[in-house]
């Protein structure tokens, strides 16, 4: 069953802002949590960004990062190439899917961010983090429990 929290925004430290202070400090973004299990964390962002869409969420302001396997989407559009791939999310036409770790710094108003496991389990913080400072309304779906440990959220 998907449980979705709200979640006070990370303070400097990772140290959870009260929510009294929320307000005051619009540097941070808005991060909501839904509960997933690596294995359900894809269907669940999936989900995720049907029902952002459909309140009317433009295709162009959402990203998707996986912390784990690349998002199936990901896989079919590399295999045209990178060029193609990256110059879809320059062109920023449509939703974007990519891994939390990459080379680039990628930024869209809304992220959702995929904790399926993860490709570096020593960076799996740095995943994390990276992902929450991306965007200006993070949905984290994955092991609740597992993300605040790593994160202090």
């Amino acid at each position: 069953m998907e449980r979705t929290e709200p979640t006070p925004k990370p303070a400097a430290g990772g140290a959870s802002v009260p929510a009294a202070r929320q307000e005051t400090q619009p540097s941070g973004p808005d991060i909501r949590l839904v509960s997933a299990t690596p294995e359900t964390a894809l269907d669940v962002a999936d989900e995720t960004v049907d029902s952002l869409l459909d309140q009317g969420t433009a295709p162009d302001s959402i990203l998707v990062l996986t912390t784990g396997e690349a998002h199936p989407w990901q896989q079919h559009e590399e295999s045209f190439g990178a060029e193609q791939y990256w110059r879809q999310f320059t062109e920023g036409r449509d939703v974007f899917y990519a891994p939390a770790l990459n080379d680039r710094q990628l930024r869209r108003d809304t992220v959702v961010l995929v904790v399926n496991g993860f490709a570096d389990q020593a960076r799996s913080t740095d995943a994390i983090v990276s992902a929450l400072g991306a965007g200006r309304a993070v949905i984290v779906c994955g092991d609740l429990d597992q993300v605040r440990a790593l994160t202090g959220l």
